[in-house]
């Protein structure tokens, strides 16, 4: 992945709306990712994850999968809880991606 992880659309000074927080949230959880990963390569928030995580399932871009025996390394739920992006949800940040980055193009 890219050096940007946690800021892949906004830049240093700028804060990122939900659509960006959501993606973000989408693609660092391409494959099976534990929610402690996710928070820390997404850069947001527990309260905020919660909120989002919530709606990104309901909507069918992400899914919560059962860990696999190699991820199984405590009680903590922050590590027991593992999410990946659902095929729809790839590709809807992809579009959100390619949106930002032609609002951000110079002229």
């Amino acid at each position: 992945m890219e050096n940007t992880l946690g800021r892949l659309f906004a830049d240093n000074f700028d804060r990122r709306d939900k659509l960006q927080i959501f993606a973000d949230i989408i693609k660092v959880s391409s494959r099976e990712t534990k929610m402690t990963r996710i928070l820390r390569l997404a850069n947001v928030q527990y309260n905020t994850f919660l909120e989002c995580i919530e709606k990104l399932c309901r909507a069918g871009l992400l899914e919560k999968v059962a860990p696999n025996e190699d991820m199984k390394s405590s009680d903590d739920m922050r590590t027991k809880c593992v999410y990946k992006a659902t095929e729809t949800g790839v590709k809807w940040s992809k579009q959100v991606e390619e949106i930002y980055q032609t609002i951000e193009e110079p002229e």
